[in-house]
């Protein structure tokens, strides 16, 4: 009798058990059944008002900072470099000094003639006045020795210019700057006024800019430019395009323009310095759209508007782009609302369920 009953009871239980999954799958079922039918195949999306809106046109371009205007530094003298105080690269300040040269033997030899010349002159000219003193010489003879007299003195100084009273003489940069180029070395022999070193002056920092050739043709001076470091979180800019470079860099085969670094800016920013910019073109009209907006396949650009219910592809052009939104051209409808979620599951003509958040 007790081996009857469980084995009653196990019969029950496993009945129970299966009625009770029969259920939950059967009623599962005709839920998913019901809303799928609720639905009606359509897609859940998310959708966005679209207006026409004038869009900032930009362009994307990389630089370095420059010195400014480069000026060549040189001495009146011919001589011999015995020191060079400076490397290139070097940043320099007004009065620093920058090299030494060694008079040249002729200079010296000049002085010593000069000087010489000057000291007889003054003999003669005392000697004719004192002549003249007792008649026995003419006012003319006294003023030619007068004449010989500042001749000498003329070209003692002038001598004296050249440094020709001196074994050496030291050049001083006569502005704030950076060293761009040394033409000579320590121990040259150099001509008068010959290049020794070139500054380039760091009053006025200019950034040169690389641009693309096929994009050089749109741009303008005066153009507004924003400048900023390559480090993230560095603070940026803002100048103006002085001047356009039609020529192509045969190492980087881009052409250039130039900008001036704000004041402002060179105390943070120095010679060398990689710079990224973007230049302000202008603005246009366009579609203004986010930029999840506009999905591209084999035809092309393109993107869903909603009407009645139902997905609308339209194609598109894109014309601006910015990190949010693109703005685009095509035929679209200002009163409908363009899918910006869930546009990836469309097709042309499809259900949709959802709309403006």
């Amino acid at each position: 009798m007790t081996r009857m009953t469980l084995i009653g009871g196990a019969l029950l239980l496993a009945l129970t058990a299966g009625g009770a999954w029969w259920y939950s799958h059967a009623g599962g079922a005709s839920a998913a059944a019901g809303d799928e039918e609720a639905g009606g195949g359509s897609v859940l999306v998310q959708t966005v008002k679209v207006s026409m809106q004038p869009l900032p046109l930009t362009m994307s371009v990389f630089g370095d900072i420059a010195a400014g205007k480069v000026e060549s530094q040189s001495l009146p003298q011919a001589g011999q470099v015995t020191r060079m105080a400076v490397v290139a690269g070097q940043s320099v300040r007004r009065g620093d000094l920058l090299a030494v040269l060694s008079s040249d033997p002729n200079g010296l030899l000049a002085y010593e003639q000069a000087s010489s010349a000057l000291e007889f002159a003054r003999h003669e000219l005392k000697r004719q006045q004192d002549l003249l003193a007792l008649q026995l010489s003419t006012q003319s003879q006294v003023d030619a020795a007068a004449k010989a007299a500042a001749d000498a003195k003329a070209m003692l100084a002038a001598q004296a210019r050249l440094n020709g009273a001196h074994g050496s003489v030291d050049l001083i940069s006569q502005f704030d700057g950076v060293v761009v180029a040394m033409p000579v070395a320590q121990g040259d022999r150099v001509a008068p006024g010959a290049t020794i070193v070139q500054l380039g002056r760091t009053d006025t920092l200019k950034v040169l800019l690389a641009v693309e050739p096929a994009r050089v043709g749109e741009l303008k001076t005066g153009m507004k430019v924003t400048l900023a470091p390559l480090q993230e979180g560095a603070p940026a800019a803002t100048s103006t395009i002085t001047s356009i470079q039609n020529m192509i860099d045969p190492k980087t085969q881009m052409a250039g323009a130039i900008a001036l670094l704000p004041a402002l800016a060179q105390a943070r920013m120095a010679v060398g310095t990689h710079l990224q910019g973007v230049i302000e073109l202008g603005s246009r009209s366009a579609w203004s759209v986010p930029r999840q907006a506009v999905l591209v396949d084999d035809q092309g650009a393109y993107l869903f508007q909603v009407a009645h219910g139902k997905a609308r592809r339209v194609a598109v052009r894109k014309l601006i782009e910015t990190d949010r939104v693109v703005g685009v051209e095509g035929v679209l409808d200002a009163a409908l609302p363009v899918v910006v979620l869930g546009n990836y599951e469309l097709q042309d003509g499809g259900a949709v369920r959802g709309g403006t958040p």
